[in-house]
């Protein structure tokens, strides 16, 4: 029959290649891996890279510990992306099933991992203030002298910035103009190249508000019950300040934006809708709230992303898992006998951690 041609184990291969060309973020930090399935929620210990202290010698040695380097880490993303399929879409060979279907996918599940990522910035107290129409590349100089006074390693330091970052300094004279910046790549193919000791990126997800013009509410607490697609803000940092559709908040690595205009009455605001359901119950929770451009400097030791594959589920008489180079995937296959359809899921499991906050810092607004 045309439609076993495209087995789980194929798909699942496809998926795990378009995920890794995709990915930005998760390029550039700590990884952590290991072939072990792993449940959603399970919370597993992972090594941190080592730090020493340099002693000076006297009569003996002062043996330290390296066991001490190790955290915990929390599996809880579960990203999935569920469509359903015809005999004919599964009769297609990999390249076309691919650009269809897989591609547009596993794009998303690379934007959820990366956006995940970035929202890290919200546990980085370091900052820079961004200006608003820079003329030079001051803004970035600061990032790394933030970095060098952190005592941060020399190599592998990047920074990742939003794209309005991106061209805000692509247009300064320093990098567009070739009399300054030695090459024309900046202003030919938007390179920016090696900053102040930085590596440069551009990530799409980085934090930002989508609003033309973000409220005024600076600062606030959410209460809501989980599953709910409303939150009340308290705490807020003026009595009559607001909060424009696209503006959003932080609230346990997650971003959640909201889908109207509010504006606080003494303090407060008793309803307003976001895009996403909330993951857990919260009460006056604090949030890091997000009306700026955000992008971040860091070195990769700053924070870790440690991915485990999902076992197979039982019963599953379509279904495979591919793990490659510390990203794993899983395809299952369900028919559905009412619409005659298959239904092919494409999970991933995966955890975020700070590891060392000193290690990074924001550059805001």
């Amino acid at each position: 029959m045309p439609n076993t041609l495209l087995t789980p184990d194929i798909i699942a291969r496809e998926a795990l290649l378009v995920l890794e060309n995709n990915l930005v973020m998760a390029n550039l930090v700590h990884r952590d891996y290991s072939a072990e399935f792993a449940q959603v929620g399970d919370t597993i210990t992972i090594r941190k890279p080592a730090t020493f202290v340099s002693y000076d010698f006297t009569d003996a040695i002062t043996v330290q510990d390296t066991t001490e380097g190790s955290t915990t880490v929390k599996l809880d993303r579960h990203r999935d992306v569920s469509f359903a399929v015809t005999s004919k879409e599964l009769s297609l060979d990999i390249q076309d099933f691919s650009e269809q279907l897989i591609q547009p996918a596993m794009r998303a599940q690379a934007q959820a991992i990366d956006q995940d990522i970035l929202n890290e910035a919200a546990n980085i107290p370091a900052s820079v203030q961004a200006a608003a129409s820079p003329t030079n590349l001051a803004d970035i100089a600061a990032l790394s002298k933030t970095l060098d006074l952190a005592k941060a390693p020399l190599d592998m330091r990047r920074l990742v910035l939003h794209p309005t970052h991106k061209y805000r300094y692509a247009l300064t004279d320093n990098l567009s103009k070739v009399a300054y910046a030695g090459n024309g790549q900046t202003l030919r193919n938007a390179e920016l190249g090696r900053i102040y000791s930085l590596d440069t990126y551009m990530d799409q997800n980085a934090p930002d508000t989508l609003a033309s013009a973000a409220g005024t509410a600076t600062g606030y607490t959410v209460t809501g019950a989980k599953g709910a697609r409303k939150v009340a803000l308290s705490s807020l940092s003026g009595a009559a300040v607001t909060v424009k559709t696209g503006d959003g908040f932080i609230l346990d690595g997650r971003l959640y934006r909201f889908t109207a205009d509010g504006t606080g009455v003494s303090g407060a605001m008793a309803e307003i809708s976001i895009d996403m359901p909330l993951l857990a119950d919260y009460t006056a929770a604090a949030v890091y709230v997000v009306r700026a451009t955000h992008s971040l400097a860091f070195h990769r030791n700053a924070i870790a992303l440690v991915t485990r594959p999902l076992s197979l589920p039982l019963g599953a008489a379509k279904a495979a898992t591919i793990n490659d180079r510390g990203m794993g995937v899983r395809v299952v296959y369900q028919y559905d006998t009412t619409t005659k359809k298959d239904t092919i899921s494409l999970d991933i499991l995966y955890g975020i951690k700070t590891l060392d906050a000193n290690l990074a810092v924001k550059l805001v607004g």
